[in-house]
């Protein structure tokens, strides 16, 4: 499935993260942060990989997946038109989501991009 094991730690993919919460119908019964990661602990999770996959099936499973792609020198000029080194990553992340590109996709693009421009990493 959307798993791998190395080391004796499991590796999930988001998919993953996604389906077990759908199976316990996180997002119908309106299930809180903790209790997501508990859910995804109880599956092998850790607790990081639990609190992040459980923040990113809350608040970006909707937009999770997307047809649409982007180049770099894309991205860049959408964030560049943006003001982007003026804005939270968070910020960022929302405006790229928000013109049809996914969570994935606009996270590492706005990292990317903070990356090349010496906000992080420095």
């Amino acid at each position: 499935m959307g798993e791998s094991n190395l080391g004796g730690m499991r590796y999930f993919k988001q998919e993953e993260y996604n389906r077990i919460l759908d199976t316990h119908s996180a997002r119908k019964l309106n299930l809180s942060q903790t209790k997501c990661e508990r859910i995804l602990m109880a599956c092998g999770a850790s607790y990081n990989q639990a609190k992040n996959g459980a923040y990113v099936y809350l608040h970006h499973s909707d937009n999770f997946t997307s047809n649409k792609r982007g180049t770099k020198k894309e991205y860049t000029h959408l964030l560049d038109n943006f003001n982007a080194i003026n804005k939270s990553q968070r910020l960022c992340v929302k405006y790229l989501e928000g013109l049809g590109y996914s969570y994935g996709q606009a996270h590492t693009a706005v990292y990317n991009y903070r990356h090349e421009r010496g906000l992080i990493g420095n």
